[in-house]
């Protein structure tokens, strides 16, 4: 009876004790609105995230609740562009929130996108800037251009249909081929990324395939990666080293586990006896200090984060041109005179590129309207704080909402809500500078935590839209159904699927 009784009061305790629990953790942020779940549990956030859906769920959260919401217990989302900045900022009192250190591709080592620590991450930004940046990579342009050109091959040798018209002016049979372009995107940049960081590609476009099922792989375990970081209880505990033996080694998983051992055996060449020294990313961060294991978890993280990014940057921009035949035809336009003119040459370079208004405005505008990475990227301060005019209590997680951000009204007008690329021709100084400074905030643009790859993706960028549209005609086989499209901080992609024609002749004599 004694012990009955014992189980019945602990049992009391126990539940009083989650009850104080809950209401302390709802009033901490109880002054600020937001959906009510979220005010009571992460686990409203959690479901977001899971659903592949957040980055809508966010927008529609900030339109209904303000520019600053709570979404957890002690979550904020922030969606002001001057916030923002003011929070990322390289004097910022903001450091990384925890969330951070729920993305270790090794759950025992961080990287320069995990580490929770300033001085660490400052010191391996250091080393790695150079290489990114391509100071110190031979090529780097060359390294691109052949991807390109492998891209462009896979499609003219594969995947090219061919009209009634065309057929007939060739004596052949015409044909319907269908091609899903987000996959073949993603091959390219996959052999773009390897073959700078590796000085090799992983043969993506010449297999055809998903070689290693690293896409495969990423897929499926992406969305549990950023649903569990989250929750800090649930980061310590499939980190521990305690429990280091029930956890699955991810070594020895199909796709990324083969990354991550090209990457071991790419790092061991150049750090082994007879190292190999080369002028390529990898060879940079050797030049620069970087240690053998800081420089093999590196190399992991620029596949999978530079491969994503880049694609869906390059598959949405693709979308809303070929659903908006105004931008469509005005940019292949451009580049047909461009063409005309002797000032693109084949490939375009990155500084031919930067001269062509309309190229750039298709860029910034397909950047705009999908941001290709959509982390919630929190921070917090040690300190109060006041943001939105709230008042923010020290060690609140303050996220941001992309979508929000770049369908801002009063910064890129009425019709944000559009795709246009004509917002950005024929404005000021002024106002270019302000939409251009916002829309770089998805490469975390003007802050200590800034994309080290943007100078890399704004080179595929610039050359890849060329390159297609001034080769073929692509059109959507089902607009009803564009594509799948699923947001896990990155997006996965499948079922772009479209017809591909190679253009006439007479397209370049109007």
């Amino acid at each position: 009876m004694a012990f009955l009784t014992l189980a019945v009061a602990g049992s009391i305790l126990l539940a009083t004790y989650f009850v104080i629990t809950y209401i302390r953790a709802y009033r901490h942020l109880s002054h600020i609105p937001g959906p009510p779940l979220a005010a009571w549990t992460d686990l409203w956030l959690v479901r977001g995230q899971l659903s592949g859906q957040l980055n809508f769920t966010l927008l529609n959260v900030n339109e209904t609740y303000g520019s600053l919401a709570r979404i957890g217990s002690n979550w904020v989302v922030c969606s002001d562009p001057n916030e923002l900045r003011r929070i990322w900022g390289v004097r910022s009192n903001y450091k990384r929130a925890y969330w951070y250190r729920g993305l270790r591709i090794d759950p025992y080592r961080d990287s320069t996108f995990s580490t929770l620590d300033d001085t660490v991450h400052d010191e391996l930004r250091s080393k790695l800037l150079p290489g990114y940046g391509g100071k110190d990579v031979d090529n780097l342009h060359d390294i691109i251009d052949e991807q390109v050109a492998g891209f462009v091959k896979l499609i003219e040798d594969k995947y090219l249909s061919v009209t009634e018209k065309q057929a007939t002016a060739l004596g052949i049979k015409p044909n319907h081929v269908i091609v899903d372009l987000a996959r073949k995107v993603q091959f390219f940049t996959l052999d773009v990324i390897s073959s700078l960081a590796f000085g090799k590609s992983f043969g993506y476009l010449e297999a055809d395939a998903d070689k290693f099922g690293y896409i495969k792989t990423t897929e499926s375990t992406v969305p549990v990666l950023m649903s569990t970081a989250i929750l800090p209880w649930f980061v310590d505990t499939i980190q521990s080293p305690r429990l280091r033996w029930m956890m699955p080694n991810i070594r020895s998983m199909v796709g990324i586990g083969t990354v991550m051992t090209l990457a071991q055996e790419a790092v061991d060449a150049r750090y082994g006896e007879k190292p190999v020294v080369k002028r390529d990313i990898l060879g940079s961060f050797v030049a620069h200090g970087l240690s053998r294991d800081d420089a093999e978890g590196e190399a992991v993280v620029q596949i999978i984060a530079g491969s994503d990014t880049s694609a869906t940057a390059i598959r949405s921009t693709l979308l809303f041109l070929i659903t908006n035949p105004h931008a469509y035809i005005r940019l292949q336009q451009e580049i047909d005179n461009g063409i005309r003119a002797g000032r693109i040459s084949s490939p375009i370079t990155d500084t031919e590129a930067r001269q062509f208004p309309y190229l750039q405005a298709v860029i910034r505008e397909g950047l705009r309207m999908w941001p290709p990475a959509t982390g919630l990227l929190p921070k917090v301060s040690k300190t109060d704080d006041e943001i939105c005019g709230y008042r923010i209590p020290a060690g609140t997680s303050v996220a941001w909402a992309p979508w929000p951000v770049m369908r801002n009204k009063d910064i890129f007008g009425v019709d944000a809500d559009l795709f246009r690329p004509d917002r950005w021709m024929d404005i000021s100084t002024e106002q270019y500078k302000l939409m251009d400074s916002t829309v770089m905030l998805d490469f975390g643009g003007g802050s200590r935590y800034e994309c080290l790859g943007k100078n890399i993706a704004m080179i595929e960028l610039n050359k890849a839209y060329v390159e297609l549209l001034r080769r073929f005609d692509i059109v959507l086989v089902d607009p009803a159904h564009p594509w799948k499209s699923f947001n896990a901080a990155f997006f996965i992609q499948s079922d772009m699927n479209v017809r591909i024609t190679r253009r006439t002749e007479a397209a370049f004599e109007n």
